[in-house]
């Protein structure tokens, strides 16, 4: 059975054929057949990269020994491709912009592969770019092929062909226009799997990024992060993954500066960074996080603090004294509500770690804990001023270090021992030399007091008993 793309190609030779004087019969034929054969918007497509480099090559040689006048239809029609990319590039071969741009004027597929190269490789910054933008506005309006139906729509309506201000506006559209998303990518040409991983596009989702900041805290803010995460996801995946830094960085920037996201944003936040990025604190995490801003990593890692104290609190429900726990785990809330805790990592052991597994957002940012332990002990590590301390599960006491102690725990490491993590640490104000603080006093505030006072004197957190003590006649 012919093909489409076949048919077309059949079409359009028949209508080359047709002679140019022809009765009134054969010049209607014609109109019919060619649009007809332009009804569907078949993109061009680049040829191998080696028969790429052969035309390079030719056009090198023919350009600069002065005769580009020699230089095939076919040739002009293929060197869009090299004109913005490879060495050289073919707009600093003298001659050959001028000469591709002039046959694009005359000929609809040498116009195709310009513009198809042009968005492929767009730059903003590219005096050529601005200027071929300006002559695909002024040829496509001019044309009538159905073909060039998504261009002409969407120069007049989001300037596409203006290289400074048509990125931005498409990026404008696509996150708050009035039409749903993959609508408006169909009707400005972009679910084409070429363009719709171009350079142009890429610009235009960096714009729809950078208005994130201004848009986040509306009403309507957790629809608008639907739409900008479906406009950077394609197939599953990151539409644009060299700019992952960009797209973390642009995510948390509202919220860099100290103000905090409504509950439904921040989860909502924190899963797509998890799934695009991962976790910053794992073995190997810390590489596709590399190039983001250190405000925006640091801002996240205190989510995924939280996070962990919750799915820690959670699981030592299962498995230590609840009695106990219920005053540890406010004293640690109450340092997270003053943004005290800037990492946090756990160490499990075998039966908790199981338990763990199932804790969604934990997704699996845990060492595992053994030596000196038993299978339902687990630790909390974490990272708050200059120190690093360590709240054990069920008796266990908290132990506090400087972090730049050569013995002092790591975090994000994928195995510890108990030994490790008793190594001798700092004295507690209020005591003597010591292995440790236990957790005496909890119904008085004793122990708290006493930790209250170590980060008050070497990490500058001030915690009041009205923070971490129950109130009066609550249920805490």
């Amino acid at each position: 059975m012919t093909t489409l793309r076949e048919a077309r190609d059949i079409l359009e030779a028949l209508a080359g054929r047709l002679p140019r004087m022809a009765p009134p019969e054969a010049r209607h034929t014609r109109a019919a057949l060619e649009k007809l054969a332009g009804l569907e918007d078949l993109p061009a497509r680049p040829p191998p990269e080696n028969l790429l480099e052969v035309l390079r090559r030719d056009l090198v040689q023919l350009f600069g020994a002065g005769r580009g006048h020699e230089a095939t239809r076919r040739q002009l029609r293929l060197a869009p491709w090299i004109l913005w990319n490879g060495k050289p590039r073919g707009e600093t071969i003298s001659g050959l912009l001028e000469a591709v741009v002039a046959q694009a004027g005359e000929h609809r597929g040498t116009l195709r592969t310009l513009l198809a190269s042009w968005l492929l490789h767009f730059d903003p910054e590219s005096p050529n770019h601005a200027r071929v933008g300006r002559f695909l506005a002024e040829r496509i309006a001019a044309s009538d092929e159905p073909r060039f139906g998504w261009a002409r729509i969407a120069q007049a309506e989001v300037s596409l062909f203006d290289a400074k201000s048509g990125p931005n506006r498409l990026g404008h559209a696509l996150l708050s226009g009035p039409a749903p998303l993959e609508e408006l990518l169909a009707r400005y040409g972009f679910t084409d799997p070429m363009r719709g991983t171009s350079a142009y596009l890429c610009h235009a989702c960096l714009a729809a990024l950078r208005e994130w900041p201004n848009v986040a805290t509306r009403k309507d803010a957790g629809a608008l992060l639907e739409r900008l995460l479906a406009l950077w996801t394609r197939e599953g995946r990151m539409r644009f993954e060299h700019e992952r830094a960009a797209f973390a960085g642009w995510l948390l920037r509202p919220w860099i500066d100290g103000l905090a996201p409504s509950e439904e944003i921040r989860i909502r936040v924190q899963r797509a960074l998890l799934d695009r990025l991962g976790d910053p604190r794992i073995p190997g995490g810390a590489g596709r996080w590399a190039q983001v801003d250190p405000q925006a990593v640091a801002l996240f890692k205190s989510w995924l603090a939280r996070a962990s104290l919750e799915a820690f609190f959670e699981i030592i429900r299962q498995f230590a004294l609840d009695r106990q726990w219920r005053y540890r785990e406010r004293f640690w809330k109450a340092c997270l509500a003053r943004g005290a805790i800037a990492d946090v990592w756990l160490a499990l052991a075998h039966d908790v770690a199981d338990a763990a597994r199932v804790v969604r957002d934990l997704r699996g940012a845990y060492g595992q804990l053994s030596g000196g332990v038993l299978a339902n002990h687990a630790v909390i590590l974490m990272r708050i001023g200059p120190l690093v301390l360590c709240e054990w599960s069920h008796n266990g006491k908290l132990r506090a270090w400087p972090a730049d102690w050569r013995h002092a725990p790591r975090l994000g490491l994928s195995d510890y021992t108990g030994y490790q993590l008793k190594t001798d640490s700092l004295v507690f104000p209020g005591g003597s030399r010591e292995d440790g603080l236990r957790h005496d006093g909890s119904e008085s505030g004793r122990w708290q007091e006493r930790a209250a006072a170590l980060l008050r004197e070497r990490a500058g957190v001030a915690l009041e008993p009205r923070d971490y003590m129950p109130r009066a006649g609550s249920r805490w």
